[in-house]
């Protein structure tokens, strides 16, 4: 709620700010640390197949998932945190490609580790992982593209518009590269998921 009583810069809103940060860090990191915590302290009893009552209640967690990879939830909320949040510690503003760029590399290794160790105890839960995953990377590529695009256009302002951007990527304006990557992005979804169903089929045969 705005309280128009507290003035910016006072001692007021310095301690309220404080306050406002500390939630929000304790928000993200604690939510994956007690998820940590609980996957941790089930490690015992789901090796030895000894369900117990931890077990039982956290089996959210890890029902899901292969008993060698029982702790995927926790990396998979680091992954999601990092990519919604922690990626804007990465660099100023001003350099929000950097950014981009790191998330790009974190999709990348988190679609290959994925598809290398496959964790889900459904074959297909793992196709719809390297989906989603492929889908996400093909997003922020388009992200990082569109990125260069504009400042390609904001370098070369005399230019006729698109040219200069035209001969670096290929495409004359903004939205062209966007829909491009939205079309690929459709595309390589609908591939998996079809993929899934006839991987699904020979299956149950």
């Amino acid at each position: 709620r705005q309280d128009a009583s507290v003035e910016c810069g006072t001692d007021e809103h310095d301690s309220i700010t404080r306050l406002a940060i500390g939630f929000v860090v304790i928000w993200p990191v604690g939510s994956l640390v007690l998820y940590s915590a609980l996957l941790l302290a089930c490690y015992k009893p789901l090796q030895a197949k000894s369900p117990n009552a931890l077990t039982k209640a956290t089996a959210f967690l890890h029902r899901e998932y292969k008993r060698n990879w029982y702790w995927w939830e926790a990396a998979d909320l680091a992954r999601k945190l990092f990519l919604t949040g922690f990626v804007l510690l990465v660099a100023e503003e001003e350099d929000s490609f950097v950014r981009l760029v790191v998330a790009v590399l974190v999709c990348s290794c988190y679609a290959v580790a994925i598809a290398l160790v496959q964790p889900y105890k459904r074959f297909e839960d793992n196709i719809l992982a390297v989906a989603t995953s492929l889908v996400l990377l093909l997003l922020f590529l388009g992200a990082s593209w569109t990125t260069i695009f504009l400042n390609i256009e904001l370098r070369f302002p005399g230019d006729e518009p698109g040219q200069s951007a035209s001969a670096v990527l290929g495409f004359r304006s903004e939205n062209g590269l966007v829909n491009w990557m939205l079309v690929l992005a459709a595309a390589a979804l609908l591939i998996f998921l079809v993929g899934t169903i006839i991987a699904i089929r020979r299956l149950a045969k």
